[in-house]
């Protein structure tokens, strides 16, 4: 998700970090990331915004570095960030984006909602950014439209984002266990496209890497990605 970043003077440039757990549970950092990188892949679909990809603003996890120096080294214009507290059935979130220029916010919020509204307030978000980016710098009349995660289904979407957390690591164990939980995800959800597009990846790594024959892995990702495009053209 997203795309490596050559920042031009009229095309408005971004990069997406991550937002920081501050549950107090590190089991809780799988949300966290999770939200992200629903957050990046929904921005990525704004036309002529130049989103940086997900492993050159990742790769700042953890570290306190001043927000125009991680600007400047992913060469992005703006830097979206922010925290996630989760509690129960609560979720406490910080947004906020800053033009690197001189540190401003150019939009902030924060969202006290219980986790059935996760889905609402990412939406909000990505609107918000949008709306912040592709009016006032790109001139057009109205924010484009973005896709969400495309499900509504809450213990689906935790499924998913457990998946993505697994998928990352790229161990063989992980893998398996990233295949395990979007195949329960689909089974809660059959239309959940972005898990079934992430299970297309999961099955592909796992014929990469030999975990899986040609059958299991590539031909099954194949027909996974055929069911995409077939229910989502674009």
């Amino acid at each position: 998700m997203g795309r490596d970043v050559v920042r031009t003077a009229d095309q408005p440039t971004i990069a997406v970090l991550l937002f920081v757990n501050m549950s107090g549970d590190p089991e809780q950092e799988y949300f966290s990331d999770g939200l992200t990188e629903t957050l990046l892949h929904m921005l990525a679909q704004i036309p002529d915004l130049q989103v940086a990809a997900r492993t050159s603003s990742f790769a700042f996890k953890g570290q306190q570095d001043d927000i125009r120096e991680i600007a400047d080294a992913l060469d992005v214009a703006h830097v979206l960030e922010g925290s996630v507290q989760r509690a129960g059935d609560r979720v406490r979130i910080t947004a906020q984006l800053i033009r690197a220029s001189d540190g401003f916010h150019v939009w902030s919020e924060n969202y006290d909602r219980t986790l059935d509204d996760i889905f609402a307030i990412q939406d909000e978000i990505a609107g918000k950014v949008g709306q912040a980016l592709s009016v006032s710098l790109l001139g057009a009349k109205e924010p484009a439209p973005i896709v969400g995660v495309g499900t509504e289904n809450l213990e689906a979407y935790d499924k998913f984002l457990r998946a993505t957390a697994e998928h990352v690591k790229g161990a063989y164990g992980s893998l398996k266990a990233s295949e395990g939980l979007l195949k329960d995800a689909l089974a809660l959800d059959p239309g959940f496209l972005d898990a079934k597009t992430l299970l297309a990846h999961v099955l592909a790594d796992q014929w990469q890497t030999g975990l899986a024959d040609q059958s299991g892995g590539l031909d099954s990702s194949i027909r996974l990605l055929e069911q995409v495009l077939a229910a989502r053209p674009d």
